[in-house]
């Protein structure tokens, strides 16, 4: 891991993870990794105007969280608003993980279990987040699972 954002997210998460009450400790288990987009094929599709063709978001990492029969996936970028393609990044991933009308994480059900996919863009203050967007920006890993 070479990127300043990616060492700055890992050592907030590592202090966070510290604290006897951090949000983590409420799930079953709860396990992560670096994804690394030369060998990892995880990505959500998303159409980018200024080429006019579909491109692939790779998050850096992703979060797997079990509490019950209830699944959480989370997929977070730590690369915070100098990257000028999140926004259409967000609206690749609302079109296969939201609900259109509500804007709610989709519910996926298989075998008695539910699975939601969520995605958190993290940044050093999530404060300067657009209004519509601000759901999707966290700057503290204790608000990327509540």
């Amino acid at each position: 891991i070479q990127h300043e954002s990616e060492v700055r997210f890992l050592n907030q998460l590592n202090d966070y993870l510290a604290r006897s009450d951090n949000a983590f400790s409420a799930y079953d288990w709860w396990l992560f990794s670096k994804l690394d987009e030369t060998l990892d094929a995880v990505y959500i599709p998303y159409y980018d105007p200024r080429v006019n063709r579909m491109r692939q978001f790779n998050p850096d990492f992703i979060f797997w969280l079990k509490k019950g029969r209830e699944y959480r996936i989370l997929f977070v970028d730590p690369k915070g608003m100098q990257n000028i393609d999140w926004a259409h990044k967000i609206a690749g991933y609302r079109k296969l993980f939201e609900d259109p009308d509500t804007g709610k994480p989709l519910v996926f059900q298989r075998d008695g279990l539910s699975v939601q996919v969520h995605c958190a863009l993290y940044t050093p203050d999530a404060n300067r987040a657009p209004h519509d967007y601000h759901r999707y920006w966290f700057d503290s890993p204790g608000q990327l699972v509540g």
